[in-house]
């Protein structure tokens, strides 16, 4: 019970500690460690990074005991970097360093594992090496408590994954309760969750790193699963206890706060009812008001709350995700982020089609189907904007290595990377903020009045088709608030030939092609929005199931404790 509190006043004091001054980024660490029948392991890393100052990445890691760390390898694009051995020198400069890496010995036979960090920009580096002796033998159980983060990191990892497996023995690893298990399993130094899936353990943060942050596991075999090659000092239980001292996962004895606590929460669940009822009639009311009276936008952002006009200029200079943010951020009866988004993809989508980057194809097996070919990769276009640039190579990578995006491609691979694409709305949102938070009010509104141009485009009283450049930033945006092929209609019925002109500059054979291709992109788009927050509710179901379970069966992460074990150190990073 105290710990709950306690974590409560931390993370709201962390709240005023938690922004960052370097521009420098780990946005991701995925980390898959592959157990062998030995007790060794290969430790398979792949770090999404920004790299905006210093030389090399390095990744100390102190307190070896037994085991030893060897064949350490870094790739980046496939290519694999040039291997300096255990002499890696850390006094070069960026160039000197780039393509490179190596293993830096130090006293006590600690060591750090550097890597060149290449040119300024963003990078993906997969980082790959072995452990020998990570599983060791103890008196009545064989197991390991490895540190496999650090704490201490100059530049914070903002997410980061842990996927333990067993990579060759034939028996299955499980955990169905206190009595029922071969394995048992615990986590320490960071917020968020563990659980198991298919004979696998999972671990995951929910919270960005802050400086005293770590990942380790300590993990229970049962005898018979591994043949470690050598023998622990100490038991088990000693690893354990030193492990859990000061962690959640011991238990509370409930002292006069607790119960003060107790009564305190029950006076306010017992008055939730009352309150929860109050706020749904206020909301529907406000709701309704604003609909009613078409005063439905935040004056904090517009300067006013009923914006009627038309503005006939492309706002923002077409930007889809600016456009996307302003609109889902300052509508205040915009539906969810989540309900939108899929209209800003298929606006990427549309605008690929216009730049020449994708191109669209008759579905020989169905008439009226289409599928979209990639005429480039993703290293070959130079997008100023990260969203669209993070979702063109996603799509390119659903297409496989045909390059031909196909029905439910997408859809299939976004239920496969659903914890990725779920957090793509909000990043959209923040990814767009800085451009509009940089124009006045005015300019602002002009957004919303575009929209209102857009949507009233039937009503429009100029009968001077606009260029097709023009005309093409037009489709793109009324495809962001999902009215792209209402709008083409509507543009056809009042300029027949320039839609005649858009639709052969797009290569879309005919406006029959044009209006599927709008209104295929829209529904594939929702579809793939749709599978990937599926997918992420089965596996919060599964998450919350472990979350109940004790005993090293998983749940919550101890951000507590964590002491002892092997491995790790502090610090790490850019340097």
């Amino acid at each position: 019970m105290r710990n709950i509190f306690l974590s409560l006043a931390l993370a709201c004091a962390l709240l005023g500690i938690g922004f960052s001054v370097s521009a420098q980024q780990i946005r991701d660490i995925e980390t898959l460690v592959s157990l062998y029948k030995d007790g060794s392991a290969v430790i398979d890393q792949t770090w999404d990074v920004t790299v905006t100052e210093g030389t090399e990445w390095y990744i100390p890691v102190d307190n070896l005991g037994k085991s030893y760390i060897h064949d350490f390898h870094v790739y980046e694009n496939d290519q694999e970097y040039a291997n300096d051995g255990r002499k890696w020198n850390s006094d070069r400069t960026l160039e000197q360093k780039t393509g490179r890496c190596g293993i830096v010995e130090k006293k006590g036979g600690n060591i750090e594992l550097c890597w060149g960090q290449g040119p300024y920009g963003d990078h993906v580096y997969r980082i790959v090496y072995t452990i020998d002796n990570l599983v060791q033998a103890f008196d009545d159980c064989d197991g390991f408590h490895w540190h496999f983060l650090n704490d201490e990191w100059r530049v914070k990892p903002e997410h980061v994954s842990i996927n333990i497996l067993n990579y060759t023995t034939s028996d299955v690893w499980y955990w169905n309760s206190e009595e029922d298990h071969n394995i048992q399993y615990w986590a320490y130094g960071m917020i968020g969750q563990s659980w198991m899936e298919d004979g696998a353990l999972f671990f995951e943060s929910s919270q960005r790193f802050d400086y005293d942050s770590f990942f380790s596991a300590l993990v229970r075999f049962d005898k018979g699963l591994f043949s470690p090659a050598v023998e622990a000092d100490g038991t088990f239980e000693e690893l354990k206890d030193a492990a859990m001292e000061g962690s959640d996962y011991e238990e509370d004895k409930m002292t006069f706060f607790d119960w003060v606590c107790v009564v305190i929460l029950l006076l306010v669940i017992l008055g939730l009812p009352l309150l929860f009822i109050g706020y749904v009639l206020y909301t529907l009311g406000r709701k309704i008001w604003r609909r009613v009276t078409g005063r439905r936008y935040d004056k904090k952002i517009f300067g006013k709350d009923k914006i009627i006009d038309w503005y006939r200029d492309v706002p923002m200079d077409g930007n889809p995700t600016a456009f996307f943010s302003l609109l889902q951020s300052g509508d205040l009866l915009a539906k969810s982020k989540f309900d939108n988004f899929p209209n800003l993809v298929s606006a990427y989508f549309l605008k690929w089609i216009q730049d020449g980057l994708i191109s669209v194809e008759k579905d020989l097996t169905k008439d009226e189907r289409t599928n979209l070919r990639f005429a480039k990769t993703p290293d070959e276009v130079d997008f100023e904007d990260v969203m669209e640039r993070k979702l063109f190579g996603a799509a390119f990578e659903a297409s496989g290595e045909n390059r031909l995006l196909e029905q439910n491609e997408f859809r299939n691979w976004s239920y496969m990377h659903d914890e990725r694409v779920s957090t793509w709305p909000g990043e959209a949102i923040q990814r767009g903020r800085p451009v509009w938070q940089a124009l006045s009010e005015e300019e602002r509104c002009h957004a919303v009045e575009f929209k209102n141009f857009l949507s009233d485009f039937t009503l429009i009283g100029e009968r001077a088709a606009p260029e097709v450049a023009v005309w093409e930033k037009y489709l793109v945006l009324a495809a962001s608030l999902g009215i792209a092929d209402k709008v083409a209609k509507e543009f056809e019925r009042l300029f027949p030939k320039a839609m005649e002109e858009y639709v052969q500059k797009t290569h879309m054979t005919d406006t029959r092609t044009t209006y599927y291709v709008l209104n295929s992109l829209n529904t594939s788009s929702a579809a793939m929005m749709s599978s990937a927050l599926s997918h992420q509710a089965q596996r919060s179901a599964a998450r919350a199931e472990a979350t109940r379970r004790s005993f090293g069966g998983g749940g919550s992460i101890s951000r507590g404790g964590g002491g002892g074990g092997f491995g790790g150190g502090h610090g790490g990073g850019s340097r």
